[in-house]
């Protein structure tokens, strides 16, 4: 029979997860929160997601501006030491034009980084859940696509959190992220052996004048994507791949140090075609 006294008495239904207290529950009890938006609604992956976009919008735009003064002064370097090549009476017979410098281009400034940037994220992240969810399917986990795809996302808090940082140092001190990463190391021992300053200075474009600028190495790009806020998502994306598979904390390891293998090789394709050549 219909028991209204039974039905008030019965407990509410349990409430879903609250975005907000998720927020600023992750950095305090990652297991828990991430085994929460495991358990949540499908819906959770977007809030990452849309932190994600509008942080790399604003350190694509702050940093378009510095890029393009390092550009120009990077463009009146070369002219200079091109024109210390030239005679002098041709130097003066020069038209105006001739020494005038083109500014920057739009899509080497801000076009290139925003595509990258964000093909980072709604690309790599698919990929990177693909890459999870087939490791953890080869040592027994148990897990859907979409939950690792969403704990994941929520994982990469750290690194939104580092885009942040950046786009407030640049926009405050007017400068770019010079040596990101551990890749200040090798910046720090180049220095010291600029003790070679007998052959030119050191602009603020870090062009050194009289000599070619020196060319990114590789350990340099592979140091520069390890730091703090890349080993504290490490850690969270080792908890998201235990809240969704149910996986053993030790297995888990193993999955995402191999991701991270993969992404630090993957890394060498932004260097032949980018970093070894001086390119943009």
């Amino acid at each position: 029979m219909f028991d209204p006294a039974a039905i008030q008495a019965a407990p509410p239904p349990p409430r879903g997860p609250r975005p907000l207290a998720l927020l600023a529950q992750v950095w305090f009890r990652p297991a828990r929160t991430l085994r929460a938006v495991a358990g949540g609604p499908g819906w959770l992956w977007i809030i990452p997601l849309l932190l994600a976009v509008a942080l790399t919008l604003a350190r694509v735009f702050v940093a378009a501006p510095l890029l393009a003064q390092e550009q120009r002064a990077q463009m009146q370097a070369m002219q200079e030491a091109n024109m210390a090549n030239i005679p002098a009476e041709y130097r003066e017979s020069l038209p105006p034009e001739a020494t005038q410098l083109p500014e920057p281009s739009a899509a080497l400034t801000v076009g290139l980084p925003l595509i990258g940037g964000l093909g980072g994220i709604f690309l790599g992240w698919l990929l990177r859940a693909g890459l999870l969810h087939v490791g953890c399917l080869a040592l027994g986990g148990r897990q859907s696509f979409g939950v690792l795809y969403r704990v994941s996302a929520w994982a990469s808090l750290p690194l939104i959190l580092r885009d942040a940082v950046q786009a407030t140092y640049m926009a405050l001190a007017h400068e770019r992220v010079k040596a990101p990463g551990l890749s200040g190391l090798l910046a720090t021992t180049s220095a010291s052996q600029g003790v070679a300053g007998s052959m030119g200075v050191v602009s603020s474009a870090g062009v050194v004048s009289g000599t070619a600028s020196q060319p990114v190495s590789a350990l340099s790009i592979v140091l520069g994507r390890v730091d703090l806020y890349t080993l504290w998502y490490l850690a969270l994306l080792g908890l998201a791949c235990v809240a969704a598979s149910k996986l053993p904390r030790g297995k888990a390891a193993l999955v995402v140090a191999g991701y991270a293998l993969l992404s630090v090789l993957t890394g060498f394709g932004g260097l032949l075609t980018r970093g070894l050549t001086g390119g943009f």
